[in-house]
């Protein structure tokens, strides 16, 4: 017994260093038992130990709730916090709220990650002084994770008001919306930080950190892993859902009006691209005279809005392709949507 307890102290010490500050790894978990094992082993085995990682078991109705427990069992830093379902935003505000690290990261539980993400995301972040540090994401199908070559690890720091630029796609289409691929000075995030009830609501979370920052990190190198099953994706699809968006940046609006007013103008760019996405989404649907009936009073104002200002988003640096259509659904909607159907039956 003495030898093992011996052994087992010596492996604590190896585990942490002594100067490595606690991160706060949070990790909603909701029907996703086949992919659960995924994202926890690749968490397990970062090269940065001292972490916190909290479980949210968001009311799942699979075995997710016992493969937490059991993880917990496995390893000690683990956290596992049972509660009825409230969605993604909830489980993210509940994870924050219990969080003790000085940094905190969000991982999804489908997604996995390289073992050293969180090991170079918070040398970037310490290094550079920064508030948040965040590195690339790839988009993967399958366990196999190829890396393009446009990738090489290297550093850019942002002011506030470049990385805002980014954000709001201003002069580049990249998204930098995401909440998995950074890590955060706690000090940044509030309890309440997500929008519960509503999707996209990593554009508003990222946001509303954004703007107490004053310098952003990014490594160029996907080290987050983005799960998505091909099989389950459809271009046609459309749901109330998608409406979420236009909720989602109002709020970015409102937020900017009443503290942010240097960049108002381009929140409101971004508001006015969502009426376009979504015209665009509808437009596409296989179903689009059920859902213009339904929803014919939002679509009607989506494309008021549109004809008043698409101007100023042919001015933005947009593919041709893209300016091509706002300008198709501005001239005649029901036209767009008649080719839109035409192209689809001809495939």
């Amino acid at each position: 017994m003495k030898k093992r307890k011996q052994k087992y102290d010596i492996e604590e010490k190896e585990l942490v260093k002594d100067n490595e500050p606690l991160i706060s790894i949070i990790i909603p978990v909701y029907n996703v038992e086949k992919y659960i094992d995924r994202c926890l082993d690749s968490i397990l085995n970062q090269s940065y130990k001292n972490l916190e990682i909290i479980l949210i078991d968001d009311g799942s109705p699979d075995n997710c709730g016992k493969i937490c427990d059991k993880y917990a069992i496995k390893d000690k830093r683990i956290k596992v916090i049972h509660k009825t379902n409230g969605g993604l935003s909830d489980a993210r505000n509940k994870g924050i709220e219990v969080a003790t690290g000085q940094y905190i990261g969000f991982v999804d539980s489908d997604d996995w990650i390289h073992k050293d993400m969180y090991k170079n995301l918070y040398n970037s972040i310490t290094t550079y002084k920064a508030d948040i540090s965040c590195c690339k994401i790839i988009r993967v199908s399958d366990n196999n994770v190829s890396i393009p070559k446009k990738y090489d690890s290297s550093i850019s720091v942002y002011t506030k008001d470049n990385y805002m630029k980014k954000f709001f796609k201003i002069k580049t289409q990249e998204c930098v919306y995401y909440a998995t691929n950074k890590l955060y000075r706690k000090n940044i995030l509030a309890n309440n930080q997500y929008p519960v009830g509503l999707t996209a609501e990593d554009v508003l979370g990222t946001y509303k950190a954004l703007i107490k920052c004053q310098k952003i990190v990014e490594i160029n190198y996907p080290y987050y892993y983005y799960y998505y099953n091909p099989e389950s994706l459809t271009s046609s699809s459309f749901s109330a859902k998608a409406f979420d968006t236009l909720e989602i940046w109002d709020r970015v609006v409102d937020i900017t009006r009443s503290s942010n007013q240097e960049y108002i103008d381009w929140a409101l760019l971004n508001r006015n691209r969502i009426n376009y996405t979504l015209l665009m989404q509808m437009a596409l649907s296989l179903s689009f005279n059920e859902i213009e009936n339904k929803y014919k009073l939002k679509k009607d104002k989506m494309l008021k809005e549109l004809k008043k200002n698409y101007k100023e988003l042919l001015k933005c640096s947009i593919p041709i392709s893209r300016k091509i259509t706002i300008v198709l659904i501005v001239i005649n909607y029901k036209f767009f949507v008649f080719m839109c159907n035409f192209v689809k039956g001809v495939n």
